[in-house]
């Protein structure tokens, strides 16, 4: 008797909280999860875990790259639902994925007030990230050590180096008004080209891809291949599928960049 009393006071707590607040919060984390890098299987699961931990019924999460919805039924039966989109392309911010989803297992465990756990995510949400002088020092430095990696000589890394520390900077402003990362990749790629191609005429002229190469694979879209892979993996195909094209699209756009440049500087400016 009384472990049947203790379980249905545990109930009532459990249910306790206003549906709505409960949602919300779910969708919130989910969106801030898809919004900086997560994976579709870990947003989905992390969604559903925490409606589940708050007793929600018929709770019910779909996501897909740049969409979530979340669903569920009030205490009274009422159907509610809330869905968000995410405008513009998803900034991988790996940081803010570990202290969300660090966050998901609290309230998981804990089941703290969901309005005030709404007001942690969105602290994380906007918690400033990388000044922009550590990001573009970082993309420097990839181009430098990839250089050296692929076995470039240091004259040709370093020139990759101070390429991609120019090349980002121009970048700046037009990845502040418009962000679509089509466009981003191949301006990258042509800006690459263009300050690569004047080592063609020293002594280094054999590390000339190698340079361009190293530059190149700040474009890569290292993390989206392994969520789509990831995703494909677990049987979510739709959002798996709309990742590995959102891949391809990127590699082709730096591949179209630095291709037609090449042909265009070869007739401008060809070598002796």
């Amino acid at each position: 008797m009384l472990k049947e009393l203790e379980t249905d006071i545990g109930a009532i707590t459990d249910s306790a909280y206003n549906s709505v607040d409960c949602l919300d919060l779910g969708l919130w984390l989910g969106f801030g999860l898809m919004a900086n890098g997560a994976e579709t299987i870990r947003v989905e699961d992390s969604v559903g875990r925490i409606l589940d931990a708050y007793n929600l019924k018929n709770a019910e999460v779909f996501a897909v790259s740049n969409y979530i919805h979340v669903s569920a039924r009030s205490r009274s039966g009422k159907p509610i639902s809330f869905g968000k989109r995410l405008h513009g392309s998803v900034s991988y911010n790996l940081d803010r994925v570990d202290r969300l989803n660090a966050l998901a297992r609290r309230i998981t465990s804990d089941r703290p007030d969901p309005v005030q756990a709404l007001e942690e995510v969105k602290t994380i949400l906007d918690a400033p990230g990388y000044a922009f002088i550590v990001h573009a020092l970082a993309v420097a430095i990839s181009g430098f050590a990839f250089s050296l990696l692929l076995g470039s000589e240091i004259v040709p890394a370093l020139w990759a180096m101070t390429s991609s520390f120019v090349m980002i900077n121009i970048l700046r402003p037009v990845k502040k008004y418009y962000s679509n990362p089509i466009l981003i990749n191949i301006l990258g790629s042509i800006l690459i080209t263009l300050f690569a191609w004047p080592i063609k005429f020293t002594a280094y002229s054999s590390d000339h891809l190698l340079m361009m190469t190293a530059s190149f694979m700040y474009f890569f879209p290292g993390i989206a291949l392994i969520n789509s892979t990831r995703d494909l993996m677990a049987g979510d195909y739709s959002a798996g599928l709309a990742k590995l094209i959102e891949v391809l699209l990127l590699a082709i756009s730096v591949a179209v960049g630095s291709g037609a440049t090449l042909a265009l500087l070869s007739k401008i400016w060809p070598i002796a």
